[in-house]
């Protein structure tokens, strides 16, 4: 839930009308992907600060019955809604919006990254189940089956998940505006649950291989971006301290968080605008 404090930016970066020809995202930014595309921040503010207040969107229950302790059948489900707005963002603008998108998953059988875009989905139904694969976390939640294929959040990729593989894959950037929701300083530690996915899932043990030495992946793939902010390839926005961890789902510290991601942000578009030339 840290990324009620990423979230914020897509408030920003739609007030000041900035856009870009390509958005990237895995497990969780995966819906702030779409929010930005089809500008609508408080679609973002609400999934993050208001939607883990309704009592179907994860938690003990949910996770003994099997639909995993965050309930992505529900939350990608197109179908919830808080008070008045529908818990999904809205196609048609993501698809009018002349910006594409990557988001990613990892498959399980293979070990691969797959990374999707508009041309991969026919509407918002296939839109949130390529997001819910996105945000499929092992132990966590059940994986996402896509065209006869079972994946797994797109954080166990190759660069330990941080979106950027793709982008680099396409070749033709000079410069990238990283949004994160680790402090500066933070460095990922190996996990100490490799047993579980080993034991909930032998059938796919690409997936503990990955899971394994993530750690590695993502601290080079950190390092990577702090060396293109070095060359002034790269603005990083990253929070000045993060005080909620990803099972956070007390309305009052989402909504803190995000109010200080807002203000960062806010703070932050001069530096953006002029990195970006704008």
């Amino acid at each position: 839930m840290r990324s009620a404090f990423s979230s914020a930016m897509v408030q920003a970066l739609v007030e000041e009308g900035i856009s870009f020809d390509w958005t990237y995202g895995n497990s969780g930014s995966a819906v702030h992907v779409a929010t930005y595309l089809s500008h609508e921040p408080e679609l973002a503010r609400e999934y993050y600060t208001v939607f883990p207040g309704d009592p179907l969107f994860g938690g003990i229950r949910p996770f003994l019955r099997g639909d995993g302790f965050f309930n992505t059948k529900y939350l990608f489900s197109g179908t919830a809604r808080v008070e008045d707005r529908r818990m999904a963002p809205d196609w048609a603008a993501m698809k009018a919006n002349p910006g594409n998108f990557r988001i990613s998953g990892f498959n399980g059988r293979t070990g691969e990254t797959v990374h999707w875009g508009k041309a991969d989905m026919t509407g918002l139904d296939d839109f949130l189940l390529h997001a819910r694969a996105s945000a499929s976390l092992p132990v966590l939640m059940p994986p996402t089956r896509i065209g006869g294929e079972i994946y797994f959040d797109g954080a166990f990729g190759p660069t330990g998940g941080i979106p950027i593989d793709s982008a680099r894959e396409m070749e033709g950037f000079d410069r990238f505006l990283v949004i994160m929701t680790r402090t500066r300083s933070y460095r990922k530690k190996a996990t100490k649950f490799t047993w579980a996915v080993k034991r909930w899932f032998p059938q796919y043990p690409a997936l503990a291989r990955s899971m394994h030495d993530r750690h590695v992946r993502y601290n080079r793939t950190r390092d990577w971006i702090f060396e293109q902010e070095r060359l002034g390839r790269a603005y990083i926005f990253a929070p000045h301290r993060m005080p909620i961890g990803n099972g956070t789902r007390k309305l009052n510290e989402l909504a803190e968080t995000y109010e200080a991601g807002l203000a960062q942000a806010r703070e932050e578009i001069p530096l953006i605008k002029r990195f970006l030339g704008l």
